[in-house]
């Protein structure tokens, strides 16, 4: 072999090993560039992921918002007005004659106001019997408006001559609807600007 392809081998292999060199320098950035998209791209399909699994439940909770929105729209309905409560007395009197007892007497007590509705009870004394007692409170029950009967007496009566052995208090509440309207928040008075520094005070 003589010494002119000695060297263009010499200078081949050279060549060789600078330019594997260089790629393997230009590759490794370019690896590395690719690491990081990779993260990333994770990073963000994580994100995503997350996005819709928040969305999931929102969506949920507000099917469950929109659900329980309609059922206090229909608790409303059926809770009474300023008007019907005008009219328990008499309509408890009629139930009263239905059921077979007598109604004595019915006092209007103090309102107790809470943060949706107002309870408005009316106390009522009652001549009845246990059985015609207890048709009267199924009777209540079934009005067509939202009232309690709390707060239930008995005495029994020693006349045995009577026709009705027991008498009974006890107090019916009607429950209004009325929220409490949402605070307002005070105006706040415009601030004073500040006098500028070397004006004169009249």
């Amino acid at each position: 072999m003589n010494s002119q392809l000695q060297k263009q081998i010499g200078v081949g292999a050279l060549v060789g090993i600078v330019l594997a060199g260089l790629v393997y320098f230009l590759l490794g950035g370019k690896r590395t560039d690719l690491e990081s998209i990779n993260a990333e791209v994770k990073t963000l399909q994580a994100d995503v992921d997350k996005g819709k699994l928040l969305k999931a439940s929102y969506e949920k909770l507000r099917e469950e918002v929109a659900k329980q929105d309609r059922r206090i729209e229909e608790l409303i309905k059926i809770m009474p007005s300023d008007a019907d409560y005008g009219e328990i007395p008499y309509r408890i009197k009629k139930i009263a004659d239905d059921a077979g007892i007598d109604q004595v007497s019915f006092s209007l007590k103090p309102d107790r106001k809470d943060s949706y509705y107002t309870e408005k009870p009316v106390e009522f004394e009652f001549r009845v019997g246990f059985h015609t007692f207890g048709q009267f409170a199924s009777l209540v029950s079934g009005y067509d408006k939202i009232i309690n009967i709390s707060n239930i007496e008995f005495s029994q009566k020693t006349d045995n001559r009577s026709v009705y052995p027991a008498a009974v208090k006890c107090t019916i509440s009607a429950f209004i609807y009325n929220p409490e309207p949402p605070p307002v928040e005070p105006v706040k008075k415009p601030v004073a600007a500040a006098p500028k520094a070397g004006a004169k005070e009249d």
